[in-house]
Protein backbone atom coordinates (compact mmCIF):
# COMPACT_ATOMS: atom_id res chain seq x y z
CA UNK A 1 0.00 0.00 0.00
CA UNK A 2 1.08 4.04 -0.74
CA UNK A 3 0.87 6.52 1.10
CA UNK A 4 -1.74 9.26 -0.66
CA UNK A 5 0.13 12.31 -1.14
CA UNK A 6 -0.89 13.38 -4.55
CA UNK A 7 -3.13 17.11 -5.06
CA UNK A 8 -5.39 17.03 -8.24
CA UNK A 9 -5.66 20.43 -10.29
CA UNK A 10 -9.66 20.35 -9.28
CA UNK A 11 -9.41 20.13 -5.67
CA UNK A 12 -11.59 22.90 -4.05
CA UNK A 13 -11.06 21.76 -0.31
CA UNK A 14 -7.58 19.56 0.64
CA UNK A 15 -7.74 19.00 4.80
CA UNK A 16 -4.53 18.03 5.94
CA UNK A 17 -3.90 16.11 9.35
CA UNK A 18 -6.26 17.90 10.75
CA UNK A 19 -6.73 17.85 14.72
CA UNK A 20 -9.30 19.50 16.78
CA UNK A 21 -8.83 18.64 20.61
CA UNK A 22 -10.93 20.37 23.24
CA UNK A 23 -8.56 20.59 26.92
CA UNK A 24 -10.06 19.12 29.67
CA UNK A 25 -9.93 21.21 32.94
CA UNK A 26 -10.09 20.38 36.26
CA UNK A 27 -9.63 22.04 39.62
CA UNK A 28 -9.71 25.06 41.55
CA UNK A 29 -7.27 26.44 39.11
CA UNK A 30 -8.77 24.84 36.40
CA UNK A 31 -5.28 22.72 35.09
CA UNK A 32 -5.38 21.21 31.89
CA UNK A 33 -5.71 17.38 32.64
CA UNK A 34 -6.02 16.27 28.88
CA UNK A 35 -8.02 16.43 25.61
CA UNK A 36 -10.72 15.31 24.16
CA UNK A 37 -9.62 14.29 21.07
CA UNK A 38 -12.75 15.05 18.61
CA UNK A 39 -10.87 14.96 15.16
CA UNK A 40 -7.41 13.42 15.27
CA UNK A 41 -5.19 13.60 11.96
CA UNK A 42 -7.82 13.60 9.41
CA UNK A 43 -7.11 14.11 5.88
CA UNK A 44 -9.32 14.01 2.52
CA UNK A 45 -9.81 15.74 -0.24
CA UNK A 46 -12.97 17.45 -2.06
CA UNK A 47 -13.69 18.08 -5.98
CA UNK A 48 -15.19 20.92 -7.53
CA UNK A 49 -18.56 20.15 -8.19
CA UNK A 50 -18.99 17.21 -6.22
CA UNK A 51 -20.25 15.65 -2.57
CA UNK A 52 -18.47 14.24 0.03
CA UNK A 53 -20.49 12.09 2.89
CA UNK A 54 -19.14 12.67 6.23
CA UNK A 55 -20.41 8.97 7.94
CA UNK A 56 -20.11 7.48 11.17
CA UNK A 57 -21.80 6.89 14.78
CA UNK A 58 -22.66 10.00 16.74
CA UNK A 59 -19.96 11.61 18.74
CA UNK A 60 -17.46 10.25 15.93
CA UNK A 61 -16.32 13.81 14.81
CA UNK A 62 -18.07 14.52 11.93
CA UNK A 63 -19.78 17.49 12.53
CA UNK A 64 -16.92 18.64 14.37
CA UNK A 65 -14.75 18.22 11.00
CA UNK A 66 -17.64 20.35 9.47
CA UNK A 67 -17.49 22.97 11.77
CA UNK A 68 -13.44 23.70 11.60
CA UNK A 69 -13.94 23.99 8.00
CA UNK A 70 -16.48 26.57 7.97
CA UNK A 71 -13.64 28.05 10.74
CA UNK A 72 -16.38 27.97 13.70
CA UNK A 73 -13.76 26.26 15.44
CA UNK A 74 -10.23 26.93 14.72
CA UNK A 75 -8.25 23.57 14.56
CA UNK A 76 -5.39 22.76 16.86
CA UNK A 77 -3.44 21.53 14.09
CA UNK A 78 -3.26 21.06 10.41
CA UNK A 79 -4.44 22.63 7.26
CA UNK A 80 -7.84 23.34 5.58
CA UNK A 81 -6.47 24.38 1.73
CA UNK A 82 -9.06 25.95 0.14
CA UNK A 83 -9.25 27.03 -3.74
CA UNK A 84 -10.88 30.28 -4.33
CA UNK A 85 -12.19 31.81 -7.51
CA UNK A 86 -8.78 33.40 -8.40
CA UNK A 87 -7.82 29.87 -8.11
CA UNK A 88 -5.33 30.45 -5.04
CA UNK A 89 -4.79 28.32 -2.52
CA UNK A 90 -5.32 29.90 1.09
CA UNK A 91 -4.71 27.64 4.13
CA UNK A 92 -8.41 28.21 5.95
CA UNK A 93 -7.33 26.78 9.63
CA UNK A 94 -4.52 29.57 10.20
CA UNK A 95 -5.87 32.27 8.58
CA UNK A 96 -6.51 35.25 11.22
CA UNK A 97 -9.92 35.61 11.99
CA UNK A 98 -9.59 39.32 10.88
CA UNK A 99 -8.94 37.77 7.32
CA UNK A 100 -11.77 35.42 7.37
CA UNK A 101 -14.98 37.76 6.47
CA UNK A 102 -14.42 36.80 2.48
CA UNK A 103 -14.65 33.42 2.47
CA UNK A 104 -17.35 32.91 5.06
CA UNK A 105 -19.14 34.60 2.18
CA UNK A 106 -17.86 31.41 0.34
CA UNK A 107 -17.96 28.35 2.91
CA UNK A 108 -21.33 28.16 4.03
CA UNK A 109 -23.31 25.76 6.78
CA UNK A 110 -26.51 23.99 6.39
CA UNK A 111 -27.52 22.83 9.80
CA UNK A 112 -29.56 19.63 10.91
CA UNK A 113 -32.21 21.33 12.83
CA UNK A 114 -34.82 23.21 10.72
CA UNK A 115 -36.41 24.32 14.17
CA UNK A 116 -33.79 25.79 16.12
CA UNK A 117 -30.75 26.88 13.78
CA UNK A 118 -34.02 30.40 12.48
CA UNK A 119 -34.52 33.03 14.40
CA UNK A 120 -38.13 33.06 15.60
CA UNK A 121 -38.15 36.76 16.03
CA UNK A 122 -36.97 37.25 12.32
CA UNK A 123 -39.75 37.42 9.52
CA UNK A 124 -37.64 34.71 6.12
CA UNK A 125 -36.39 38.77 4.41
CA UNK A 126 -34.32 39.08 8.07
CA UNK A 127 -32.82 35.55 8.47
CA UNK A 128 -32.29 35.47 4.40
CA UNK A 129 -30.97 38.73 4.02
CA UNK A 130 -28.74 39.23 7.58
CA UNK A 131 -25.64 37.85 5.72
CA UNK A 132 -25.63 40.18 2.40
CA UNK A 133 -26.59 43.28 4.95
CA UNK A 134 -23.23 41.88 7.41
CA UNK A 135 -21.39 41.56 4.13
CA UNK A 136 -22.72 44.81 2.12
CA UNK A 137 -23.64 42.62 -0.69
CA UNK A 138 -27.52 44.38 -1.39
CA UNK A 139 -29.28 46.47 0.71
CA UNK A 140 -33.34 48.21 0.34
CA UNK A 141 -35.07 46.84 -2.97
CA UNK A 142 -32.21 45.13 -4.28
CA UNK A 143 -32.11 43.24 -1.42
CA UNK A 144 -36.19 42.42 -1.34
CA UNK A 145 -35.50 41.08 -4.74
CA UNK A 146 -32.70 39.14 -4.02
CA UNK A 147 -34.41 37.05 -0.93
CA UNK A 148 -37.78 36.91 -3.26
CA UNK A 149 -35.33 35.15 -5.87
CA UNK A 150 -33.66 33.05 -3.56
CA UNK A 151 -37.14 31.72 -2.09
CA UNK A 152 -38.49 30.73 -5.68
CA UNK A 153 -35.17 28.83 -6.07
CA UNK A 154 -35.41 26.94 -3.22
CA UNK A 155 -39.62 26.20 -4.02
CA UNK A 156 -41.14 29.02 -1.76
CA UNK A 157 -43.27 31.76 -2.56
CA UNK A 158 -41.58 34.99 -2.52
CA UNK A 159 -45.13 36.16 -0.70
CA UNK A 160 -43.54 34.50 2.27
CA UNK A 161 -41.08 37.01 3.01
CA UNK A 162 -43.00 38.75 5.34
CA UNK A 163 -44.08 35.66 7.90
CA UNK A 164 -42.16 34.23 10.77
CA UNK A 165 -40.61 30.22 11.08
CA UNK A 166 -43.57 29.32 13.04
CA UNK A 167 -45.65 29.56 10.04
CA UNK A 168 -43.67 26.77 8.44
CA UNK A 169 -43.43 23.10 8.32
CA UNK A 170 -40.25 21.21 9.18
CA UNK A 171 -39.38 20.50 5.38
CA UNK A 172 -40.09 24.39 4.26
CA UNK A 173 -38.02 25.67 7.05
CA UNK A 174 -35.35 23.54 6.24
CA UNK A 175 -35.65 24.90 2.75
CA UNK A 176 -35.07 28.39 4.17
CA UNK A 177 -31.89 27.20 5.93
CA UNK A 178 -30.43 26.44 2.49
CA UNK A 179 -31.70 29.83 1.16
CA UNK A 180 -30.10 31.67 3.77
CA UNK A 181 -26.78 29.37 3.00
CA UNK A 182 -27.49 30.24 -0.70
CA UNK A 183 -27.66 34.01 0.02
CA UNK A 184 -24.00 35.16 -0.57
CA UNK A 185 -23.27 32.87 -3.66
CA UNK A 186 -21.38 30.26 -1.55
CA UNK A 187 -19.15 28.00 -3.59
CA UNK A 188 -18.90 25.10 -0.60
CA UNK A 189 -21.57 24.39 1.75
CA UNK A 190 -21.35 22.14 4.18
CA UNK A 191 -24.37 20.23 4.89
CA UNK A 192 -24.65 19.11 8.95
CA UNK A 193 -27.51 16.22 8.60
CA UNK A 194 -29.81 18.36 7.17
CA UNK A 195 -32.57 15.94 6.61
CA UNK A 196 -32.47 13.99 9.45
CA UNK A 197 -34.98 15.69 11.26
CA UNK A 198 -37.49 15.56 8.38
CA UNK A 199 -40.58 12.85 7.55
CA UNK A 200 -39.00 10.55 5.16
CA UNK A 201 -41.18 12.00 1.93
CA UNK A 202 -39.88 15.42 3.12
CA UNK A 203 -36.14 14.38 2.87
CA UNK A 204 -36.23 12.72 -0.74
CA UNK A 205 -37.31 16.40 -2.06
CA UNK A 206 -34.92 18.48 0.48
CA UNK A 207 -32.26 15.90 -1.31
CA UNK A 208 -33.29 16.31 -4.59
CA UNK A 209 -33.68 20.00 -4.47
CA UNK A 210 -29.86 20.02 -3.47
CA UNK A 211 -29.08 17.83 -5.99
CA UNK A 212 -30.79 20.48 -8.88
CA UNK A 213 -29.06 23.48 -6.67
CA UNK A 214 -25.79 21.60 -6.90
CA UNK A 215 -25.90 20.99 -10.53
CA UNK A 216 -27.30 24.29 -11.70
CA UNK A 217 -24.88 26.55 -9.34
CA UNK A 218 -21.87 24.25 -9.49
CA UNK A 219 -21.62 23.82 -5.71
CA UNK A 220 -19.67 21.28 -3.92
CA UNK A 221 -20.83 19.63 -0.94
CA UNK A 222 -19.32 18.59 2.44
CA UNK A 223 -22.91 15.87 3.05
CA UNK A 224 -22.68 14.82 7.12
CA UNK A 225 -24.91 11.98 8.04
CA UNK A 226 -25.16 8.90 10.08
CA UNK A 227 -27.63 7.50 7.62
CA UNK A 228 -25.98 5.70 4.47
CA UNK A 229 -28.91 5.41 2.52
CA UNK A 230 -29.39 9.20 2.24
CA UNK A 231 -25.30 9.01 1.52
CA UNK A 232 -25.63 6.41 -1.22
CA UNK A 233 -28.28 8.52 -2.85
CA UNK A 234 -26.25 12.24 -2.92
CA UNK A 235 -22.62 11.56 -2.47
CA UNK A 236 -19.77 10.81 -5.40
CA UNK A 237 -17.53 9.77 -2.24
CA UNK A 238 -17.91 8.37 1.24
CA UNK A 239 -15.54 8.97 4.01
CA UNK A 240 -16.12 7.17 7.14
CA UNK A 241 -15.16 8.11 10.33
CA UNK A 242 -14.25 6.29 14.10
CA UNK A 243 -14.00 8.07 17.52
CA UNK A 244 -12.19 11.40 15.27
CA UNK A 245 -10.23 8.94 12.62
CA UNK A 246 -10.64 8.48 8.85
CA UNK A 247 -10.46 4.94 8.64
CA UNK A 248 -12.24 4.35 4.99
CA UNK A 249 -12.52 6.74 1.70
CA UNK A 250 -13.52 6.01 -1.67
CA UNK A 251 -16.34 6.42 -4.67
CA UNK A 252 -19.57 5.95 -3.07
CA UNK A 253 -20.09 2.63 -5.23
CA UNK A 254 -16.93 1.20 -3.98
CA UNK A 255 -17.55 1.81 -0.31
CA UNK A 256 -20.88 0.42 -0.34
CA UNK A 257 -20.15 -2.91 -2.37
CA UNK A 258 -16.47 -3.73 -1.97
CA UNK A 259 -15.48 -1.59 1.40
CA UNK A 260 -11.77 -2.38 3.16
CA UNK A 261 -12.59 -1.80 6.24
CA UNK A 262 -14.10 -4.00 9.24
CA UNK A 263 -15.77 -0.57 10.59
CA UNK A 264 -17.18 0.03 7.62
CA UNK A 265 -18.60 -3.39 6.77
CA UNK A 266 -20.25 -2.88 10.17
CA UNK A 267 -22.79 -0.02 9.13
CA UNK A 268 -23.22 -1.44 5.91
CA UNK A 269 -24.92 -4.39 7.74
CA UNK A 270 -27.26 -1.95 9.28
CA UNK A 271 -28.74 -0.77 6.12
CA UNK A 272 -32.33 -1.29 5.75
CA UNK A 273 -33.14 -3.73 2.39
CA UNK A 274 -35.72 -2.23 0.02
CA UNK A 275 -36.82 -5.83 -0.87
CA UNK A 276 -39.04 -7.61 2.12
CA UNK A 277 -37.57 -11.02 0.48
CA UNK A 278 -34.19 -10.42 2.20
CA UNK A 279 -33.11 -10.82 5.34
CA UNK A 280 -29.79 -8.65 6.64
CA UNK A 281 -27.21 -10.56 8.60
CA UNK A 282 -26.38 -7.78 11.31
CA UNK A 283 -23.20 -7.14 12.48
CA UNK A 284 -23.46 -6.06 16.40
CA UNK A 285 -20.46 -4.84 17.35
CA UNK A 286 -19.79 -5.47 20.76
CA UNK A 287 -18.56 -3.17 23.73
CA UNK A 288 -18.94 1.02 23.93
CA UNK A 289 -17.53 3.01 21.31
CA UNK A 290 -14.00 3.85 23.24
CA UNK A 291 -13.88 7.72 25.25
CA UNK A 292 -12.08 10.34 23.19
CA UNK A 293 -10.74 11.59 25.70
CA UNK A 294 -8.57 7.89 26.49
CA UNK A 295 -8.53 6.61 22.56
CA UNK A 296 -7.48 2.68 22.53
CA UNK A 297 -3.40 2.12 21.53
CA UNK A 298 -3.10 0.94 18.55
CA UNK A 299 -6.09 1.02 15.93
CA UNK A 300 -8.99 2.75 17.72
CA UNK A 301 -11.20 -0.06 16.57
CA UNK A 302 -9.51 -3.31 17.59
CA UNK A 303 -11.47 -3.29 21.03
CA UNK A 304 -14.92 -3.98 18.53
CA UNK A 305 -13.63 -5.28 15.39
CA UNK A 306 -13.98 -8.99 14.94
CA UNK A 307 -10.96 -9.44 13.05
CA UNK A 308 -8.18 -7.75 15.63
CA UNK A 309 -5.26 -9.64 15.40
CA UNK A 310 -2.05 -8.41 17.99
CA UNK A 311 -0.49 -5.57 15.81
CA UNK A 312 -3.81 -4.12 16.12
CA UNK A 313 -3.38 -3.36 19.48
CA UNK A 314 -0.04 -1.90 19.90
CA UNK A 315 0.41 -0.18 16.18
CA UNK A 316 -1.80 2.35 14.79
CA UNK A 317 -2.62 2.18 10.98
CA UNK A 318 -2.32 4.51 8.67
CA UNK A 319 -5.43 6.08 6.00
CA UNK A 320 -3.20 4.07 2.87
CA UNK A 321 -4.12 3.42 -0.89
CA UNK A 322 -5.35 -0.60 -0.87
CA UNK A 323 -6.40 0.71 -4.98
CA UNK A 324 -6.98 3.44 -7.14
CA UNK A 325 -8.28 6.46 -5.29
CA UNK A 326 -9.68 4.11 -2.49
CA UNK A 327 -8.24 4.63 1.36
CA UNK A 328 -8.32 2.56 4.22
CA UNK A 329 -6.86 2.80 7.58
CA UNK A 330 -6.57 -1.19 8.62
CA UNK A 331 -3.27 -3.33 8.68
CA UNK A 332 -5.30 -5.84 6.77
CA UNK A 333 -7.48 -4.34 4.03
CA UNK A 334 -5.28 -6.31 1.67
CA UNK A 335 -6.30 -9.36 2.67
CA UNK A 336 -10.18 -9.29 4.14
CA UNK A 337 -12.72 -9.88 2.16
CA UNK A 338 -15.54 -7.72 3.32
CA UNK A 339 -18.96 -7.80 2.87
CA UNK A 340 -20.85 -4.83 0.99
CA UNK A 341 -24.96 -3.88 0.94
CA UNK A 342 -24.91 -6.61 -2.12
CA UNK A 343 -23.72 -9.68 -0.79
CA UNK A 344 -25.15 -9.44 3.04
CA UNK A 345 -28.06 -11.26 3.72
Amino acid sequence: MTSPNKHRADVQLDVQNLKMYFPIRRGFLQRLVGNVKAVDDVSFQVRTGQTLGLVGESGCGKTTVGRCIARAYKPTAGKIIYTNEANQSVDLATLPASELKPYRRQVRMIFQDPYSSLNPRMTLLEIIGEPMKIHRTARGKELEDRVAMLLQKVGLSPEYMRRYPHAFSGGQRQRIGIARALALDPRVIIADEPVSALDVSVQAQILNLLRDLQRELGLTYIFISHDLSVVQYIADRVAVMYVGNLVEIADTHRVFYTPKHPYTEALLSAVPKPDPRLRSQRIVLEGDVPDPARPPSGCPFHPRCRYAQAVCRVEKPQLCDVSAEHLVACHFADTLHLKGVETIG
